[in-house]
């Protein structure tokens, strides 16, 4: 990622509203900000029980429940990286984002029972970083898949 990506994508999700989305729910789960780097801010402390997630990403505001510190350690890059990556979706969907979210959950589950291994947003920003695993589609959906795959007779 470029700074002009970086600048770009920052300031697309402050006039999206996203950002301040995100701070607002960081301020309302307890959690205290701070600034990341490329204008990525991360809130640490969160203490609601939802989402059940350890990190998510709300505009450019990455949302841990462990202090911000935590995520921001080198040793988390792979994971920090992932959450950014979400930050750039943001930028590019603005508030559909979280509609469209929830729908490659659905999507996810139904076809695996997982929410993040098929949704194509966690795909996207690396399944593994995400602390993410791959699983096989359900039987139903194995089967689907071949029957669509199946060259013609």
């Amino acid at each position: 990622m470029g700074t002009r990506w970086s600048s770009f994508r920052t300031a697309v999700n402050w006039v999206n509203g996203s950002t301040l989305a995100g701070l607002a729910v960081a301020a309302l789960g307890g959690a205290t900000r701070e600034r990341g780097p490329d204008g990525v801010f991360v809130a640490g402390g969160y203490r609601l029980p939802v989402p059940a997630q350890p990190c998510f990403t709300v505009g450019s505001v990455v949302v841990t429940r462990r202090p911000a510190q935590w995520l921001l350690d080198p040793r988390r890059a792979e994971l920090f990286t992932h959450e950014v990556r979400h930050v750039g979706q943001y930028a590019l969907l603005g508030p559909l984002f979280l509609p469209a979210y929830l729908v490659a959950c659905g999507w996810s589950y139904t076809l695996t029972g997982s929410y993040g291994c098929r949704n194509v947003f966690e795909r996207h920003a690396g399944l593994s970083a995400g602390g993410y695993r791959e699983l096989p589609l359900r039987p139903w959906a194995g089967r689907v898949r071949t029957a669509l795959t199946r060259p013609p007779r």
